[in-house]
């Protein structure tokens, strides 16, 4: 499977006012930094190359796959999935059908199979307020600590504690 971000999310799960009030910062000249730190505490949770193994705020993607043998997974666990559009290589509908099993969807396609497809579906947890207030904390607190602490704090790859309590509950295990 092939993931193809086809909307991004609006805007990232927290916004650079609350960082400032939360670090305290009252100036202009470092917004562009703690903008960069946003980013890259949102790069490191969302989506499928994030640590979480899911999306935070609301946005689309194209699953694409070179052959439909079964059913089919999608990525990511406890989200919302508004649609799910079987495409064929020509770019057709293929009737699908769709299951939900362990608290997953799993969507099982009635033909097609052995052709090339797509679903292209809906993730996310909606807005940014809407995204658990644990993992808007974290990233607050992970931003400001990236913040007052540029250079490397350690020889380890360890997570602020706090960060990493806040956190635990969404993560994914992947085996």
């Amino acid at each position: 499977m092939r993931l193809v971000l086809v909307t991004p999310p609006a805007a990232p799960p927290i916004m650079l006012a609350e960082v400032k009030a939360h670090a305290r910062v009252s100036h202009d000249d470092e917004d562009l930094l703690l903008q960069h730190y946003i980013d890259a505490a949102t790069a490191w949770l969302d989506g499928p190359a994030g640590i979480l193994g899911r999306c935070l705020v609301t946005q689309t993607w194209r699953a694409e796959f070179n052959a439909v043998t079964g059913p089919i997974r999608l990525p990511f666990p406890d989200t919302v999935i508004d649609s799910a559009v079987f495409t064929d290589a020509e770019g057709g509908e293929l009737i699908h059908a769709f299951e939900l099993q362990d608290q997953r969807l799993l969507l099982r396609p009635v033909s097609g199979f052995g052709r090339p497809a797509a679903i292209t579906f809906t993730a996310g947890y909606g807005a940014p307020t809407d995204v658990p207030a644990a993992i808007r904390q974290a990233m607050l607190l992970l931003v400001t600590q990236w913040y007052e602490h540029r250079q490397v704090t350690g020889t380890g790859t360890a997570l602020p504690f706090a960060v990493d309590a806040l956190l635990a509950p969404f993560r994914r295990v992947r085996l």
